[in-house]
């Protein structure tokens, strides 16, 4: 096993894809973790800190790739990974309704960090989820409607985020540096 620490940005960055097996729990962090995760963030911004450990993400590399999208295992960290990607869609998706603050590139985050951006079908996406909540993630990542009447953790806990983006909590760059420095 291979440890070393890194941010969201170095570890979704590239052709890669992170696969939640099947015999995983399905995402269950509910909006207390995610108020914890925000509150760390508003602390972080307001002590001026650098970096924030947000968790460990433990992975296994399938078979290496020499084209195409390397795939990773997710063993440990599967809530963490899920709940920093929904972060991720609220920022993108606040900018993309907001293009006059220019503080956030929502296509670095689309193309970068939610999508490999040459890639289709299922490969497009970095993050895949067990049967369970994949379509909804798929969803929300291609801004695709979800029926009305839906229930799920990953809506609750995106809007959530989407909430806090809105009531600018932080200074929207201040925000991207320091999410760009949760470490895993």
């Amino acid at each position: 096993m291979d440890a070393r620490k890194g941010n969201i940005y170095e570890i979704l960055n590239g052709n890669k894809q992170f696969l939640i097996p099947d015999y995983q729990r399905f995402y269950s962090w509910d909006l207390e973790q995610c108020k914890r995760l925000w509150g760390d963030i508003v602390e972080m911004q307001k002590k001026g800190k650098i970096g924030h450990f947000v968790g460990s993400i433990v992975n296994i590399a399938e078979q290496a790739m020499p084209t195409g999208v390397q795939k990773y295992m997710i063993i440990d960290g599967q809530q963490r990974m899920t709940t920093l990607t929904l972060l991720l869609l609220a920022l993108r998706d606040y900018s993309i309704a907001n293009p006059q603050d220019a503080s956030i590139n929502s296509r670095r985050i689309d193309n970068m960090l939610l999508k490999n951006e040459y890639e289709s079908g299922d490969e497009r996406y970095k993050l895949l989820l067990t049967q369970t909540d994949r379509d909804i993630l798929i969803s929300l990542v291609e801004r695709k409607p979800i029926p009305e009447g839906t229930v799920s953790r990953l809506l609750n806990n995106y809007n959530f985020f989407m909430g806090k983006i809105k009531d600018k909590d932080l200074p929207l760059l201040k925000f991207m540096s320091l999410s760009e420095n949760c470490k895993l």
